[in-house]
């Protein structure tokens, strides 16, 4: 007599536990940034990961390079095509204050996300609990990814408002 396998349930993930369990896993689409961030200091980074199905797992990274640092991060799970391509467009625009809208390689954006983060540490910000999903988008930071030298902290220190205020988190809260 031949024993049928029995087959485990799958379990499905929640969107949080797939980003810090697999994420990593995918392979690296695209990384955005404004191309004034080392004049205006503000900038947001968009890193995004492609699943197989063609859909897209994005980190979004809010930076102040002059003082705060990494002060805010969103993780968005398993977007189809049109919606990674409305969110780029909306939250990195093309033409703004900032500059305009450039692809840059993650090696720049890794150092830039995780150099943010020490500034944010080194200055007494708590770190910013979205980052413990959202940085499972990013490669480990275990010295594998090449060091570049970034000018963080230029001693300017910025009006909490100014930051809060600039549409970023109105528009991805309903994402």
């Amino acid at each position: 007599m031949v024993k049928k396998k029995q087959h485990k349930p799958q379990v499905q993930l929640s969107a949080n536990d797939y980003i810090k369990t697999k994420a990593r896993l995918l392979p690296i689409y695209k990384c955005f940034i404004n191309s004034y961030w080392e004049v205006s200091g503000l900038t947001v980074i968009l890193v995004a990961r492609q699943h197989i199905n063609g859909h897209f797992t994005i980190g979004i990274y809010r930076i102040d390079t002059f003082s705060r640092g990494l002060f805010k991060s969103y993780a968005i799970f398993n977007r189809n095509k049109d919606s990674y391509d409305r969110l780029v467009e909306s939250v990195v625009p093309k033409d703004c204050e900032f500059g305009t809208t450039v692809e840059i390689d993650y090696t720049l954006a890794h150092n830039i996300i995780y150099g943010a983060e020490a500034l944010a540490k080194a200055n007494g910000y708590k770190p910013e609990k979205t980052f413990e999903t959202s940085k499972y988008i990013l490669k480990e930071n275990d010295g594998s990814i090449e060091y570049i030298e970034i000018n963080f902290g230029k001693n300017a220190k910025r009006e909490q408002e100014m930051i809060d205020n600039d549409g970023v988190d109105d528009y991805l809260n309903d994402f």
